[in-house]
């Protein structure tokens, strides 16, 4: 009896997963290029209007983009490139970029999850993009709306709390995968991202809408304690900033202005700006004087305007001197006496008259002999001298020997 009620119960449970397994949780919306699915070892092509039901994989190409709804009040919008999972409230995203949006949150059911290969993501209620990079390893989370808790996988004490207009990312090369503390996105990182998504709006019709105040950041491990990390975040949420100092950006500001409203950003006034240019030009110009131009450096030079009477007295040979004073003749006529010893010098015109004298040697006499050459011995050295040289066919032999000789030097 036992045996029998052990094999109709496996029967049972084999019944009720097989049928758990076909449970149609999926229907697909809206295709856009070309996308596929794969379920039992067969793939199709994927096109509005199917219904899918759990373990089905879900691929799109490059360029294409898929919507699609489940049971659960969740909507899923999905990039191309992307491949996903899709289970009873869960999703497995193996790659790519996926825009979900949950309308409603069931306490019985709990809130949707969305794994990655790192991270855990959770959401009640609220919208925003995931990510993730099979080849760096990432997964990264943005907050349109709502709260977002971002785990990672392996260690699910490790998490942060992604609010609105915040992002935050997981990997594990940093950080030791712990998640990076969530902060705000710029309104140019937010266009590129929801670029990736062609018709997709937020259901907020101020779109991107960011509160103001200060938002608690909730990062939690294991060594804090549940009552820290209340007082902690009421401690964070109980500070105030100053009501006379505001740090809203004027492009953030006009996105969380109503539909209708137009708000016009004044960063310039030309006007304004030329005639404050022209006021300073007008108040310095008075300020201002011309430079002295530089004036020019003077040279020194003695000048004999004014005499000073002093006697000059000069001594030397020559009648050159002009008469100053009796005693100046006087002292002329006996500077003009010398020793006999000295020679008086002589004049330029002496010296250029005056000729060298060659020495010759002692043993020649003064009066050398000028021997002529008589006409036959004039001749006889003319012809002496001519029998000396070759002809040019000679030359042209002479050469030709003198190259080879070279040529066997430089081989040899």
């Amino acid at each position: 009896m036992t045996r029998i009620i052990l094999f109709m119960a496996i029967v049972l449970f084999n019944i009720a997963s097989f049928a758990a397994s076909n449970k149609l949780i999926v229907v697909v919306s809206e295709v856009k290029g070309n996308a596929f699915y794969s379920l039992g070892g067969k793939t199709k092509v994927l096109k509005e209007g199917v219904h899918l039901p759990a373990s089905a994989e879900i691929f799109t190409e490059v360029g294409s983009q898929i919507a699609f709804n489940d049971y659960y009040d969740h909507v899923f919008y999905l990039s191309g490139g992307a491949h996903l999972i899709v289970y009873p409230n869960l999703v497995e995203l193996k790659e790519g970029y996926l825009w979900i949006k949950s309308l409603s949150y069931d306490p019985l059911r709990g809130p949707l999850k969305v794994t990655t290969a790192n991270s855990l993501i959770e959401n009640k209620k609220g919208e925003g993009i995931l990510s993730f990079d099979s080849y760096s390893g990432k997964t990264q989370v943005l907050s349109i709306k709502g709260d977002f808790d971002l785990k990672n996988i392996r260690q699910e004490f490790q998490w942060t709390q992604v609010g609105d207009g915040q992002f935050s990312f997981i990997q594990d090369e940093y950080n030791k995968g712990v998640p990076r503390r969530a902060t705000p996105i710029g309104y140019s990182s937010y266009k590129k991202v929801t670029s990736l998504f062609s018709g997709v709006e937020a259901f907020d019709e101020k779109k991107m809408e960011r509160s103001q105040k200060l938002r608690p950041t909730i990062t939690r491990t294991a060594s804090h304690s549940t009552e820290d990390s209340r007082s902690h975040t009421s401690e964070s949420a109980s500070k105030r900033s100053i009501a006379s100092v505001s740090n809203v950006d004027p492009f953030e500001k006009a996105l969380q202005n109503s539909k209708g409203e137009v708000t016009i950003i004044k960063l310039r006034d030309p006007e304004k700006e030329k005639a404050h240019e022209k006021n300073l030009m007008n108040f310095y110009k008075n300020k201002v004087t011309e430079l002295g131009k530089p004036k020019p450096k003077k040279k020194w030079s003695p000048s004999y305007s004014d005499k000073s009477n002093v006697k000059v007295m000069v001594f030397g040979s020559g009648s050159s001197h002009k008469k100053t004073s009796p005693t100046h003749e006087v002292r002329k006529t006996r500077s003009l006496r010398m020793p006999a010893s000295i020679k008086p010098a002589k004049t330029n015109e002496e010296v250029n008259s005056y000729k060298k004298k060659y020495r010759t040697p002692a043993s020649i006499g003064k009066m050398v002999p000028t021997v002529k050459n008589s006409a036959f011995e004039s001749e006889l050295v003319d012809q002496y001298k001519k029998q000396m040289r070759h002809e040019d066919e000679v030359n042209q032999l002479i050469d030709q020997l003198k190259s080879i000789d070279m040529d066997y030097k430089k081989e040899y």
